[in-house]
């Protein structure tokens, strides 16, 4: 029997047994695809483009973790180090499975099609073969959208692209923080550009050009802060007393440096009194323009000698560079604090520990844009998941919510809510009064909100939670349980609220009182199996 089509993915081995290898599929533009297999390095995705021959000199040789080009791959987000095969997202193993699968049976309909036509074509024979079309192949399909950054490492040259601030290459794991923002500055020089060519009659839209041009300096500012102070916390030895999620701490100079003493470390330390004054003032025009549409407020004058109670803030292109340039500064500071040996996890230690101790690393804002969720709709669920303190789905106040979104006009706030309902996030019951509608928070949005709002992950929490739920046994108490975890509350009931959607509601008791979504449940050998497949979906043996 002949192996035409395996044939196409044979790579050694015999004709009766094949070594095969089927292609990773590749963006349009050539890159391949890669999942790191730290499950805490959110989002995990990343793609690996070709790489560019540059000269590798001592200082640059110092920074990395390996030598570039090797069967090793470093996850951008963590820094974990793993082998390539290591990095292969689980369903493109099925495509390929898939594929290599079809090949065969199209072998085998070609096989038994040429012996049938063979016995047919035969003189006096009384049979005839009907000709049916074959099945068209499931080729590995790159169907996910090419990401928000693209680097080139200015270590080894080589190209890549990530979804979140990246803290190191991929390739030869050299720092690439200090890379990464001055691709961010680079892209608000260019809106600037924008803004200073446009003639004088559209003053408004160039102040507006340059006024989002600054608010994406200092949102990229802190989202870096953030990322590395994470990151640096993470590497804390195990039992290291919890910590607080960092929330809006970085949109404030004075909070962030207390933030970082945590890590013995001053990412302001190397600037001047003037450029330090400078940076402040920056980032209090940055809450002037996105929350206040420009108008100069009382506190604000108190920073600006200038500035004038309710005329608008003065804005042009120069500050911005000159912000971005004082904001680069900083971030070239984290990058030697990277490059100074901050110790990353290893490649098995990337389920998370039971406590407090470890967090998800944030996602920066763009990293949601797979969503399809507008900005308000996403600032809104951000918000709702950073504010309810008891991590339960279930009605939350509207009233809190108007407050809380009183810069927002009535119109935008409604439309955010929709989407969010038209997508699974929250439910919304409509009444006669001029109110917002009741709003009823689902799990779904702890679920993709949580790792940007408080920095834990409730799908893989889940995930723990079954192999605790099959050690207690076959009746389970929601304290017991929680007190097994020795998580807080708010890390603890979105776990459980997803770990109890997969047992039997009549298995589960209702909850006696606010502070769990159930008392107790109990488990059957079909629960048990149904949560072992569970966890093992999300990447965790279960051990009983």
């Amino acid at each position: 029997m002949q192996f035409k089509n395996l044939n196409r993915f044979r790579v050694g081995g015999t004709a009766k047994q094949m070594q095969l290898a089927v292609p990773l599929p590749r963006t349009p533009d050539g890159r391949v695809y890669r999942y790191s297999p730290n499950k805490e390095a959110h989002p995990r995705h990343f793609v690996l483009g070709d790489a560019v021959d540059v000269e590798i000199g001592s200082e640059a040789r110092a920074r990395m973790k390996h030598a570039p080009r090797s069967n090793q791959t470093v996850c951008p987000y963590s820094g974990v180090v793993a082998d390539d095969d290591a990095f292969t997202h689980p369903e493109d193993r099925d495509a390929a499975l898939a594929t290599v699968k079809h090949a065969m049976l199209e072998d085998a309909r070609a096989a038994f099609g040429k012996m049938f036509d063979d016995i047919a074509n035969k003189p006096g024979s009384m049979f005839t073969v009907e000709k049916t079309r074959s099945a068209s192949a499931p080729r590995p399909r790159f169907a996910r959208r090419d990401l928000m950054r693209e680097l080139v490492c200015d270590h080894c040259g080589r190209d890549y692209g990530v979804f979140a601030i990246a803290l190191f290459c991929p390739d030869c794991g050299a720092p690439n923080l200090r890379l990464h923002f001055q691709r961010e500055a680079e892209l608000v020089a260019a809106q600037i550009s924008l803004a200073d060519e446009l003639p004088d009659e559209q003053h408004e839209l160039a102040y507006r050009l340059i006024g989002n041009a600054h608010e994406d300096v200092l949102t990229a500012f802190e989202t870096t802060l953030k990322t590395v102070y994470y990151y640096g916390m993470a590497q804390r030895p195990a039992g290291s007393p919890a910590f607080k999620p960092v929330l809006n701490d970085f949109q404030n100079v004075e909070r962030a440096k207390a933030r970082y003493v945590e890590l013995g470390f001053d990412p302001f330390e190397k600037l001047e009194d003037e450029a330090l004054e400078a940076l402040k003032l920056n980032v209090q025009k940055r809450h002037i323009i996105g929350h206040n549409l420009g108008v100069v407020d009382a506190r604000f004058a108190e920073h600006a000698q200038d500035a004038r109670v309710g005329e608008t803030v003065r804005l042009v292109g120069d500050d911005v560079r000159i912000f971005a340039g004082l904001c680069q500064a900083v971030v070239d500071r984290l990058d030697a604090f990277l490059a100074a040996g901050v110790a990353a996890p290893q490649a098995d230690a990337s389920a998370p520990e039971i406590g407090n101790a470890r967090m998800s690393l944030p996602f920066e804002p763009n990293a949601l844009a797979h969503l399809g969720l507008g900005a308000v709709a996403t600032r809104l669920a951000v918000w709702i998941a950073e504010n309810i303190e008891n991590g339960r789905a279930g009605p939350i106040k509207s009233d809190a919510v108007a407050q809380a979104f009183q810069d927002v006009p009535r119109g935008d706030l409604d439309e955010a809510l929709a989407e969010l309902a038209t997508d699974g996030f929250v439910t919304l019951t409509r009444t006669m009064d001029a109110g917002l509608p009741r709003i009823s928070v689902t799990l779904d949005l702890f679920a993709t909100f949580d790792p940007v709002a408080v920095g834990t992950d409730p799908s893989g929490d889940s995930a723990l939670l079954a192999g605790f739920a099959l050690q207690i046994g076959n009746g389970v108490s929601a304290k017991a349980l929680h007190d097994k975890t020795g998580w807080s509350i708010r890390r603890f009931n979105p776990a459980l609220g997803l770990l109890i959607s997969q047992i039997d509601d009549r298995r589960v008791s209702k909850s006696y009182d606010d502070a769990y979504p159930t008392g107790y449940f109990s488990l059957l050998p079909e629960d048990r199996v149904a949560l072992k497949r569970y966890a093992a979906r999300l990447g965790h043996a279960v051990q009983e």
